[in-house]
């Protein structure tokens, strides 16, 4: 894995997985470009005072507006920039039939989850599949959730967001197969419920509805997560590339049936054997 990247961009670092993956790149000496929202200055000029040699952007993605503006100073800043990694994402907890959230939240959630991430790999996948057909190794990553494959009902936005993500990210490598470039790699990374700020507003309530802290799932610890994650990730396939999902617990095992079970669907119309 560390052969295949040398420059990376990871969107949506103000904390939690984000975060936790730039400090563990730039522990392996790749060079780090970050970035996260208004609200994250400050963990992000923390991030790049705690590593040195990081680079940071304040980039709110749901800005749409100006999407193409700020990919372009991005790779004018760095032309060899061979990884992106799209983290970025936001849950809310809410229920349709009790307490419907404001249109404008439910908006948002679903640009900063699946609209924003599908412009920003298409605004970047040019770039890294010219330099993957010059020879050099390049990656994308995007972020769905173990939750893409197994809906919960109190995340009725978050919930189908991933799923798109992990949609999207399967056509996307779709086509990129039949360009016959084996040097750029497309990756779906698959989380688990790891413990993140991303549920903390609502992890009482969350917690309540499967009969309190005792009874429901409780995440898995953030360091821990990024352990299995970096060891999953250096399970590449034989020549080398990245392999399609890099998952974790119950992410691995959402991403293992939805193969089964497609190619099982797939055998069985005669269009694979």
């Amino acid at each position: 894995m560390s052969a295949r990247i040398h420059t990376i961009l990871i969107i949506g670092a103000g904390g939690g997985i984000g975060e936790a993956v730039a400090r563990r790149f730039h522990g392996l000496g790749k060079k780090i470009i970050v970035t996260g929202r208004e609200e994250d200055r400050e963990y992000l000029t923390q991030l790049a005072r705690d590593l040195p040699g990081v680079g940071f952007r304040v980039w709110d993605v749901t800005h749409l507006d100006k999407l193409q503006s700020e990919v372009k100073r991005i790779l004018t800043a760095f032309p060899k920039l061979d990884t992106v990694f799209i983290n970025a994402g936001t849950q809310s907890y809410y229920d349709i039939f009790q307490q419907p959230t404001a249109d404008a939240e439910v908006i948002r959630e679903l640009t900063t989850n699946l609209t924003a991430p599908i412009l920003i790999s298409q605004a970047f996948a040019s770039h890294l599949f010219d330099l993957a057909q010059s020879g050099v190794k390049t990656n994308l990553f995007l972020t769905s959730s173990s939750l893409a494959y197994f809906p919960v009902p109190f995340y009725p936005a978050y919930c189908p967001s991933k799923a798109g993500i992990a949609s999207f990210t399967k056509i996307l490598r779709m086509q990129l197969d039949s360009t016959g470039n084996k040097n750029m790699n497309v990756v779906e990374v698959v989380p688990p419920y790891v413990d993140t700020p991303l549920n903390a507003a609502h992890r009482v309530q969350t917690d309540a509805l499967q009969g309190g802290e005792d009874k429901a799932v409780q995440p898995m610890p953030l360091g821990e997560y990024i352990d299995k994650f970096f060891t999953a990730l250096e399970q590449t396939k034989p020549d080398g590339s990245l392999s399609d999902e890099v998952g974790v617990g119950f992410g691995a095992q959402g991403a293992a049936i939805w193969h089964e079970s497609n190619r099982k669907l797939l055998s069985a119309s005669g269009m694979a054997d």
